[in-house]
């Protein structure tokens, strides 16, 4: 844990852009309940840790909004995460 908040220290301090696209787990059709935890806390830890966060949900915006969210990390030189919502990408199945 103490080596991820220190990666996104040095994106802060030395103003390096990061865009990470992060595909949500413990959301909508989630069948692993192990999941949940991570998946209800992920936005609040990114943040905590200095790390913009944007929210992708619909599939018709995904274009505007990646190039966007790409546009806001490399311009301003910050880290931005964008999640994906579990909905926007499906439920896993292990069938």
């Amino acid at each position: 844990v103490g080596n991820c908040i220190n990666m996104l220290a040095l994106n802060q301090t030395c103003r390096l852009p990061l865009l990470m696209l992060v595909t949500m787990r413990g959301e909508w059709g989630e069948f692993n309940p192990w999941q949940l935890p991570m998946g209800q806390s992920a936005r609040a830890a990114l943040e905590v840790a200095g790390v913009l966060t944007q929210r992708l949900s619909e599939a018709d915006a995904a274009y505007d909004t990646v190039r966007s969210a790409g546009s806001m990390a490399f311009e301003a030189q910050v880290p931005l995460a964008l999640l994906l919502a579990q909905r926007l990408i499906g439920a896993k199945t292990f069938r």
